[in-house]
């Protein structure tokens, strides 16, 4: 069983370096974009199943030049072999296919969303990434408790078949909240943080522009250890 497990991310990976063509066709195909002289990354961050997606999609309307969106979900959808209960086996291969397609937008000066946790192994690389291209940096970080944001994930495997595992889950919870806290404080009034709360009960959402310090703001955090003991 490990043996097939490492074969078939392997596989995912090798097909995403054949394919970069092919991902900047499907996209992120220049014929379809504008660009723009002063362009802007926005970076989503947040827990699975907190609404980035979607809240990414109508921040999409916004622009004035239509930006790429850059969806690790997506881009395992086209690697062949893909099924939704094995996604964190094509996570490798998505990623390296969210840098390729990162590359080709800053190359292409196009606007870019990349919806995703921001639960990077280093955030501040990729920071400095954009920053080297003379990009405007946003990111997005959507609060949502995890506990109801679990539930979703949970409800969505069922729909589409993708599964997240509990640890996953968590470690996204954590890790995001970590780095975009570590990446404002490093970079300071080069990027701006911008919080969205969305309250379940009343299906409000509270929108707080260019903060400084996350954490103090969040509604409520929990820690690895208590999200382990509480989500089944």
């Amino acid at each position: 069983m490990v043996t097939r497990q490492i074969k078939i991310q392997a596989d995912a990976f090798d097909w995403i370096k054949k394919h970069k063509k092919d991902l900047f066709l499907k996209f992120a195909d220049i014929s379809l974009y504008e660009q723009d002289p002063y362009p802007t990354t926005v970076f989503m961050a947040g827990s699975p199943g907190a609404g980035k997606t979607e809240f990414s999609r109508r921040l999409a309307e916004l622009f004035k030049q239509k930006p790429v969106i850059i969806d690790a979900d997506e881009i395992r959808k086209i690697i062949p072999g893909y099924v939704g209960k094995k996604a964190y086996l094509f996570q490798k291969a998505a990623t390296k296919g969210v840098n390729f397609l990162y590359d080709y937008v800053c190359k292409n000066r196009l606007n870019v969303i990349i919806d995703g946790t921001f639960a990077y192994a280093d955030p501040i690389e990729n920071i400095k990434r954009s920053l080297k291209h003379n990009r405007n940096i946003e990111i997005y970080f959507l609060y949502q408790d995890p506990v109801i944001s679990w539930k979703f994930t949970k409800i969505r495997e069922k729909k589409e078949f993708r599964n997240v595992p509990r640890d996953v889950f968590i470690n996204a919870y954590v890790k995001s909240i970590e780095n975009a806290a570590t990446v404002k404080k490093k970079f300071g009034a080069r990027i701006k943080l911008n919080l969205v709360i969305k309250d379940f009960t009343d299906g409000l959402q509270t929108l707080k522009l260019n903060i400084t310090v996350l954490e103090k703001l969040l509604p409520k955090l929990y820690t690895g250890e208590e999200l382990t003991q509480i989500l089944n």
